[in-house]
């Protein structure tokens, strides 16, 4: 064998030998699919989709809101908000479907025939939705929830297969409150209620995933400006409280429950172990 081709052997043999190392195989990018229900709900892990997309993952938005909901006319100026806050955080695209109104089976099977196309197109790696509890006890927040678990768990309906399951989870170590555990609806919902009640918050043994978004705090908070409806001191003052839970309360980290599959472990990362 010659010199020269002994060589071009060693040649390909490093090129191989550094595209394997262990930080080439670490910046393999995924796809993200978050599955929520109104407008301004991205807000609630703001700094984890700001993070990711910051990573060159691919990061998609799914809103299934109700038929009241002018989030769902393209052109409303609700619906300028929510694309206003998907491109402060990276969103790669955002998905609306308006309607059917209320929690029932019309509305959930409207929308577990809309998600299962959504995850065929965007075939995500993992997907985020509300727990049980949908964090404010919205009553459409808990039933998108329930939909987007019970697809996840009936793969036989999809095209393709995510790997992962996540719940938000607010930890109760760091939004204590003596009030009634679940939660009460959001100011402004369809069912009148004027007072927002407490998080549905979570036992902190219940937390699978701390994912660190400090660094992502700035788009976080642009993200937040976007939602400037209704305009007013009142509007100013949610932006304000939202920004410091975010920022301060729960110190830029966004903490998730892993679903499916099941594990007791614990995580820093969402793409862990795929």
């Amino acid at each position: 064998m010659s010199l020269r081709t002994i060589l071009r052997l060693f040649g390909v043999g490093f090129l191989l030998a550094f595209c394997f190392t262990p930080a080439t195989l670490a910046a393999k990018k995924y796809t993200l699919l978050v599955v929520l229900t109104h407008r301004d709900d991205n807000v609630a892990i703001a700094p984890l989709l700001a993070k990711y997309t910051a990573e060159g993952h691919a990061v998609h938005f799914a809103m299934f809101t109700g038929v009241q909901d002018p989030t769902g006319e393209p052109g409303s100026p609700a619906r300028e908000e929510l694309m206003c806050a998907s491109r402060a955080l990276g969103v790669k695209e955002t998905f609306v479907m308006r309607g059917p109104a209320g929690d029932g089976n019309a509305a959930a099977k409207a929308v577990a025939e809309r998600l299962i196309e959504i995850i065929n197109v965007t075939r995500p790696d993992v997907v985020v939705t509300w727990g049980p509890n949908g964090l404010t006890g919205h009553p459409r927040h808990i039933m998108v929830g329930n939909v987007v678990t019970r697809v996840f768990q009936q793969q036989a309906l999809l095209k393709h297969r995510p790997r992962k399951l996540y719940y938000i989870a607010y930890p109760e170590a760091r939004l204590p409150d003596s009030r009634l555990p679940f939660g009460t609806l959001a100011s402004g919902s369809d069912r009148g209620e004027t007072l927002a009640g407490p998080f549905g918050t979570v036992s902190d043994t219940f937390v699978t995933t701390k994912v660190d978004g400090r660094p992502h705090l700035k788009q976080t908070r642009e993200a937040i400006a976007c939602h400037t409806i209704p305009k007013g001191e009142a509007n100013k003052e949610w932006q304000r409280e939202w920004y410091e839970r975010l920022a301060t309360t729960l110190e830029g980290k966004v903490h998730l429950r892993l679903v499916l599959p099941a594990s007791g472990g614990r995580e820093t990362d969402i793409f862990q172990g795929l």
